[in-house]
């Protein structure tokens, strides 16, 4: 989690989810606290890999939301957000396996 804080870098993470219900792999500010940010000195997040299920068996992983930022002014480069539709081997997932609501909200202005 990233607090209310301008000019936070975050580069270079796998999240993945767990097979415990979580709510987001990632949260950036504080949804309870709206943050305009800071034009001047932006939130960066770049090569940002976040997946729900895969690569191996089983296939139980969940999550909500796999990224929520909450806040304004945040850069967002070169992110890939993936719900797992297959595992190792080619086999496809099925049955609502892998669940994920959405990959990402953004609940702020020039994101």
């Amino acid at each position: 989690k990233v607090g209310n804080v301008d000019g936070v870098r975050v580069a270079g993470i796998l999240l993945e989810a767990g097979t415990q219900p979580t709510e987001a792999l990632m949260d950036w500010g504080d949804a309870n606290r709206p943050y305009a940010g800071n034009a001047s000195n932006p939130g960066v997040m770049t090569d940002v890999v976040a997946r729900v299920g895969g690569p191996s068996k089983p296939p139980s992983a969940q999550a909500d939301v796999m990224l929520r930022i909450n806040s304004g002014h945040v850069v967002l480069d070169n992110s890939w957000l993936w719900r797992a539709d297959h595992v190792e081997g080619g086999s496809v997932t099925k049955h609502g396996e892998n669940p994920c609501q959405v990959a990402a909200i953004i609940n702020g202005d020039d994101v």
